[in-house]
């Protein structure tokens, strides 16, 4: 019996295999255009591991630092450990958040093995809605709830250089 797929299916499914597989020493950090900023915002829907609806606004007067992941990418996984010092480092100051469209079953599963101290929640709509067509990727939202960096791919945000990014993000 063969199984056949669509050419845009496998398509996408190379296209997020490469992305997410892209592994860098150095951070590629890009700050979307106003407007692409705005559609990303405004279509980003996500919930708690419980099915709670929540919002950025949630967070307000607080910078945010979010992470979109999964948990079968393993330049994702490979992060959260930098993620959870930087975290540590920025409790009170950043809120951290994780996101994945994964079943919130899938997230609680791979929460149990990796307790992470930082908020994980349930991307409610598709990467791509988002705008985010690469795992990890990173949002730096500021306290005014603006998206001030997009950061692509694996980093590690314990180094010197993504403290400083963080440092910076406080004075935005």
């Amino acid at each position: 019996m063969k199984t056949q797929f669509s050419i845009p299916t496998m398509l996408i499914c190379c296209f997020l295999t490469l992305q997410c597989s892209q592994t860098r020493n150095s951070a590629q950090t890009t700050a979307p255009a106003a407007a692409e900023k705005d559609s990303q915002l405004a279509n980003l829907q996500f919930s708690d591991l419980n099915g709670s609806p929540m919002k950025l606004e949630d967070f307000a007067g607080k910078p945010v630092f979010l992470n979109f992941w999964a948990t079968w990418c393993g330049p994702c996984v490979s992060e959260m450990k930098s993620i959870e010092a930087a975290s540590k480092q920025f409790e009170g100051k950043i809120t951290f958040l994780a996101l994945s469209s994964e079943s919130t079953k899938t997230i609680q599963n791979y929460l149990k093995n990796n307790p992470f101290t930082f908020k994980f929640a349930h991307l409610d709509v598709s990467y791509l809605d988002v705008y985010v067509a690469a795992l990890p990727t990173t949002w730096l939202i500021n306290a005014d709830g603006k998206i001030v960096a997009t950061e692509r791919g694996f980093r590690n945000w314990s180094d010197r250089s993504s403290v400083a990014q963080l440092q910076e993000l406080l004075s935005k």
